[in-house]
């Protein structure tokens, strides 16, 4: 159960994404990558089956049929978000010689699932988890077992486990079944996922089970969020629109907001609720850049791993090696780019300007570093000399004097204080 074919992107594609926006047909591929991905480290799982080859044997059928039956639906179901989450934890247990039979067995829920979605009935044996029964992508069915069954007839999945049974119906909440939460605005919706079992690896815990009313609390702000993208922010929307589809809620510290992305999991990410819709519409521009980036990366190296160089990072108080900063630059293009187009809200104008002002200041100064470096790729100097672009016609965007010079002291003083921390300029 592999894919051998090969996804380059179009130059245009490449430029476009370079200089940090990309537009639907350069995410279309991205995702197009992500599906081949995730088919060739399915295919490396089935080589290392853990359990009895006749068990292995029925999965490689089961997802066989489903992608004969309709590529495309199988394709979507393949692709999404946390399959690559699960797809990364479980060959990383594989590799270091422990592969673990409930993360093969969430591979035959995953061929169900596709089977519901392609019109292919079949069942299969899958792995209870403290009392949680995952049906990848749907939710969780509450069982008092250690393994159950998931079955496909007619298009309809249901868990079944000592005479009980539990359908497993999207947005459709009993007492047995814990369907994922949608988050939805117009006509674009995205998955509010806090029951998935490989929903981890954001360094900061996910939230268990969040109650209706939170729910409640992040439908609004999100759809106030996707307004404001949709009116002062057109081509950030289409691009979220063409590759976000998940949404992890994490763990509250009561003190900041938080969110983070999956290096090997493309368009999903972890984060605490946004106090605001226009921090909520920042976050999601700013996490997806990480996902678009790293998406690239698994088509082509933009930089020497063996380059060992650290470098200062306005946002971080570490040294960063020439990866990391490079990622963090193409986010705050981003949230540059966002907080530069809510200038435009009569109630965000003041701290617009002021975040603009910053964030564009950040950005520069990063890139200045990631430019002076030799450690780029061919790829990551075409990288590199499209996001200079962009960052030098944000530097051109008018903002007022004292903001601007306010914003370049704090610039200063943050060099200062890093340099305090970790000694000499590492760049």
């Amino acid at each position: 159960m592999t894919s051998t074919a090969v996804i380059e992107l179009e130059q245009s594609l490449f430029d476009g994404l370079a200089a940090g926006g990309g537009g639907a047909a350069a995410i279309d591929a991205l995702r197009a990558a992500q599906v081949n991905k995730h088919l060739q480290l399915i295919g490396f799982l089935l080589e290392r089956w853990p359990g009895p080859a006749s068990e292995r044997d029925a999965v490689v059928e089961a997802l066989d049929r489903a992608r004969r039956s309709d590529p495309a639906r199988f394709a979507e179901v393949i692709g999404k978000p946390l399959v690559g989450g699960w797809a990364a934890i479980a060959v990383r247990a594989a590799l270091q010689g422990r592969p673990q039979w409930t993360d093969a067995a969430q591979l035959a829920a995953l061929a169900m699932v596709a089977g519901a979605a392609t019109g292919v009935d079949g069942e299969a044996t899958i792995p209870v988890r403290d009392g949680h029964a995952s049906v990848p992508g749907l939710g969780v069915a509450l069982i008092d077992a250690y393994r159950a069954v998931l079955r496909v007839r007619d298009g309809r999945l249901k868990v079944h486990s000592d005479g009980v049974e539990v359908s497993a119906r999207a947005e459709h909440e009993d007492a047995r079944w814990l369907p994922v939460r949608r988050l939805t605005a117009a006509d674009f919706a995205l998955e509010l996922d806090d029951v998935d079992p490989y929903r981890h690896g954001h360094h900061v815990p996910p939230a268990l089970r969040l109650p209706s009313a939170e729910v409640a609390t992040w439908q609004t702000l999100f759809a106030e969020a996707w307004d404001l993208l949709g009116r002062h922010l057109p081509e950030r929307e289409v691009e979220l629109r063409a590759g976000l589809r998940t949404l992890v809620p994490l763990v509250e510290d009561g003190l900041s907001a938080r969110s983070a992305t999956i290096r090997h999991a493309f368009g999903v990410f972890g984060l605490t609720r946004p106090p605001s819709a226009a921090e909520f519409a920042v976050t999601l521009v700013h996490e997806f850049q990480h996902s678009k980036l790293s998406a690239m990366l698994d088509l082509m190296p933009m930089s020497d791993a063996s380059d060992k160089t650290r470098y200062f990072a306005p946002w971080r108080v570490d040294p960063r090696p020439l990866a990391g900063l490079l990622q963090g630059v193409y986010a705050f293009v981003g949230v540059a780019d966002t907080w530069r187009a809510l200038r435009e809200v009569d109630a965000l104008t003041d701290e617009a300007q002021r975040q603009f002002a910053t964030a564009r200041m950040q950005v520069h100064t990063g890139l200045t570093s990631i430019e002076q470096s030799p450690g780029l790729t061919p790829a990551g100097r075409a990288l590199v000399g499209q996001l200079r672009l962009r960052t030098d016609s944000l530097l051109a965007e008018p903002v007022p004097p004292a903001i601007a010079h306010a914003a370049e002291e704090a610039n200063a003083r943050i060099r200062r204080q890093w340099t305090e921390r970790n000694g000499a300029d590492l760049n």
